[in-house]
Formats: structure tokens, C-alpha cells, sequence
């Protein structure tokens, strides 16, 4: 057995089923038009009413112009057979074979060529209506082939403009500035600053920081932007990315077959975050993405690796901002601790304290 038959071996399974069941549609179709079209012969034979023209005309004319020639032929034998079934007529007083006959073909004749010519026809139309469907489908296909080219391009494009604009701005002073006001930022505008920081270091225009939380990685810092409709989601335990980045501190690139298949899309470089008291030492991830590997940098792995020591050094302002932001929104953590409590300062964040806001330093000056 060849390998084009093995391929085209599923593929033919489904068409056999669908063959088969137009069939048994077809034969229950006959079946159902002639034993009822007989059932009414028999009741108006009982009434001793006469119909004209023939009943058996029904099914022939309703097969012909529903199915086409193949079903209109069939259905014309099968009325001419059904018609004599009981046997032929007597002969009329007067009447000479030649007339005889004729008056006995008269009506399979008449179906024979009705099926005939309006089988043909119909048979015409049904060809061009499929042949107008695969057309249709080809075009379709060919438009949803297009319209996904295109929107490829116009991410492709618009990244490609972001890491233009990224790399014609990155200079030794501009690093240095954005680092400074990353660490100088405020509650406000920390991830703004973030953001700045990131675009500057790795050329890639989208990012998300994820915060161990328990056994899942949460989302906590990430650019608004409009090409991004919905937020990445959590990466549960258990998830090869989690296994690689938490577990393993593994800094991962797609450039990189085994790393690509951990990160599936996900993700053009991803790493961890140092500075918890975990075994690992892992709060967090850093992810980047938003382009294409190979439109990146060739020193992206290098800029990548400085931005991850750079945050995690910063673990305590992304923790504490984070908690902060969670219970000026009032979202809960599911364990019923109070505002204060998720204000908490870990002691690994007292390395790196963040003036709070001032109505938390109201509250600390009254309770002390």
C-alpha cells in the first residue's frame, strides 16, 4: 500500500458515509411517494371515484424535478410497472390491437419522456448549481486565505514600525534614563515606565510580567493596547512553561526549536524573575512578544537577560504595586484578607521600599 493510499484512506470513510446515506435518503423517498400515491389509488378505486390525470404522475413528476434524470427514469419504470400491477386492462368492444396498445403505453410513454426531457434539464441545473457551490467555496476559502495574509502583514507591519521607532530612539542615555525612572516610578505610573523601559531593551512593543501566586502564574503588568483584546491568561501548574520557567529557571526563545514548542505561540522570549524565598527562588515571569523572531534583534537574548536581572531587582515595587493595584480595585484574593494585609511588606520588598500613597502613610502615622 502506498503512502497517497494510506493518506486519502480517512478522507474516503467520511465520502462512503455520505454516499450511503443519500442513497437510503433516495430510496425512502421513493418508497414514501409511491406507497402513498398507491394508498390513494386504492381509496378512490373503493369510492368508485375516477382520477384524472393518473395519480402515478405525482411521484414521477416530483422525483424528476427534485433529483434529475437518473431518479426520473427510475421513477417512470416504477409508476409503468406499479401501474399494471394488477394486470392490463380488457379490451375494449371495437378496439383493434394497434389501439389497444397505444391506449395502454400511453401514459408510460408520457412518463418515460417527461423524464426524459425535464430529467435532463433538471439534471443540467443541478450539475451547474454544484459546480456553482465549489466555486463559491473556493472563493471563500481563497478570501479567508487573503483577509488572514493580510492581517499577518499589518501585525507584521505595525511591529516592524514599533521596532523602528524602539531602535532609532536607543541610545546608552536613553537606557540609563529609563532605568532610573523605572525605579524612581510611582504608583501611577509605574507600568507606563515599564513599558518604556522593555520597548527600549528588547525591541519587542508587547510584554506581561506574570507573579507567582500559588500554583499558577498570574498576569500583573502588561501594556494597554488595542491590537491585544484579551489579556494573557494564567499559566497554571503543570504547564510546560511553568515547568520550564519556575521549576527548572529556565530563560526560554523561540528561536530555539525545543524552547518554540514550550512556548507554542505564547511568547517570543520568556524567563523567570529571581528574588523570592521560594527553592527556586522564582516569584515571577517576564514575557515578551508582539513580533516575529526572526524580524528581532540578534543580541535580543542578551538585552532580554539584562532586562530580567534589571526586574529582579525590582521584585518588591512589582509585588507591592501589584497588591496595591488589586485593593484600590477591589478584588479580592478568595482567602478573606483585609486591605492591609495584602499591603503586607514581604521581607524581601523592605530592599527595595516604595513610598506608599498618602493616605497608607496617614494610616501608619496614626497608628504609631
Amino acid at each position: 500500500m502506498n503512502e497517497s493510499a494510506v493518506a486519502g484512506a480517512p478522507a474516503s470513510v467520511p465520502d462512503r458515509r455520505g454516499r450511503t446515506f443519500a442513497s437510503s435518503r433516495l430510496v425512502l423517498e421513493f418508497a414514501l411517494l409511491f406507497i402513498g400515491t398507491m394508498a390513494a389509488k386504492e381509496l378512490l378505486a373503493i369510492t368508485g371515484a375516477v382520477s384524472y390525470p393518473n395519480l402515478l404522475w405525482l411521484p414521477v413528476a416530483v422525483l424528476t424535478l427534485q433529483n434529475g434524470l437518473g431518479s426520473a427514469l427510475a421513477a417512470a419504470i416504477i409508476a409503468s410497472g406499479l401501474q399494471y400491477v394488477s394486470g392490463l386492462p380488457p379490451e375494449l368492444l371495437g378496439e383493434d390491437v394497434y389501439s389497444y396498445i397505444a391506449r395502454i403505453a400511453a401514459e408510460p410513454i408520457a412518463w418515460t419522456g417527461f423524464a426524459l426531457i425535464f430529467g435532463h434539464i433538471r439534471s443540467r441545473q443541478i450539475a451547474h448549481a454544484a459546480e456553482l457551490q465549489a466555486q463559491l467555496a473556493e472563493r471563500t476559502e481563497q478570501c479567508a486565505a487573503v483577509a488572514e495574509l493580510c492581517d499577518d502583514l499589518r501585525r507584521r507591519l505595525e511591529a516592524l514600525e514599533r521596532q523602528i521607532a524602539a531602535a532609532g530612539q536607543l541610545t546608552d542615555a536613553d537606557v540609563a534614563q529609563a532605568t532610573i525612572e523605572l525605579h524612581q516610578a510611582g504608583w501611577d505610573d509605574f507600568t507606563e515606565r515599564l513599558r518604556r523601559f522593555l520597548v527600549l531593551m528588547t525591541g519587542c512593543p508587547e510584554f506581561t510580567i506574570h507573579l507567582l501566586r500559588a500554583d499558577a502564574l498570574i498576569p500583573a503588568f502588561q501594556p494597554e493596547d488595542d491590537h491585544r483584546s484579551v489579556g494573557d491568561a494564567p499559566i497554571l501548574y503543570g504547564d510546560a512553561l511553568f515547568e520550564a520557567v519556575v521549576k527548572q529557571g529556565r530563560t526560554l526563545s523561540a528561536r530555539r526549536a525545543a524552547d518554540s514548542t514550550v512556548l507554542a505561540g505564547r511568547a517570543v522570549m520568556a524567563g523567570p524573575l529571581r528574588g523570592g524565598r521560594s527553592p527556586t527562588g522564582v516569584i515571577g515571569m517576564l514575557s515578551i512578544g508582539g513580533a516575529s523572531p526572526d524580524d528581532c534583534s540578534d543580541d535580543l537574548e542578551r538585552r532580554f537577560s539584562l532586562a530580567l536581572s534589571e526586574l529582579s531587582r525590582l521584585t518588591g515595587h512589582l509585588m507591592l504595586i501589584e497588591r496595591w493595584q488589586a485593593a484600590t480595585a477591589g478584588i479580592s484574593n478568595g482567602h478573606g484578607e483585609t486591605r492591609e494585609a495584602q499591603l503586607e511588606f514581604p521581607d524581601r520588598e523592605k530592599d527595595h521600599p516604595l513610598e506608599a500613597p498618602p493616605a497608607e502613610r496617614d494610616a501608619q502615622v496614626a497608628l504609631q
